[in-house]
């Protein structure tokens, strides 16, 4: 759905994937996003290319991040259900906490998206 670059400190490459429902929804300029919305964040650190060397590449792979609309289930964080994997692995639940804030605190007007859709 959107690609996008994290400068410093955290030097990624990142792509926002949504299922069909995310994909309707930012096309027909829906917000609230409709329960079942599905955003997934993939990370990459940033590596120099070793064949073009004014471009960057994906590196080692950081980080899963997961939302998912449900305005009942997940109703004290604004409708949306926060999930993370480091090497394949879930962290824990008490560190979604720290996505919450970020999220409200900087894209609350946005359904607390950060990600726009790039046709």
């Amino acid at each position: 759905m959107a690609p996008a670059i994290e400068a410093a400190p955290l030097n990624e490459l990142r792509a926002v994937l949504g299922n069909q429902i995310a994909v309707d929804a930012y096309r027909a300029g829906t917000q609230p996003f409709p329960d079942g919305t599905v955003l997934v964040k993939l990370a990459w650190k940033q590596t120099p290319s070793t064949e073009f060397a004014p471009a960057t590449v994906p590196g080692a792979a950081t980080t899963v991040q997961v939302m998912v609309k449900d305005q009942k289930k997940y109703a004290a964080t604004g409708g949306w259900g926060f999930g993370r994997f480091i090497d394949g692995k879930p962290v824990d639940a008490a560190q979604h906490e720290t996505c919450w804030t970020c999220h409200e605190a900087r894209a609350k007007a946005q359904d607390y998206v950060f990600t726009r859709f790039a046709p």
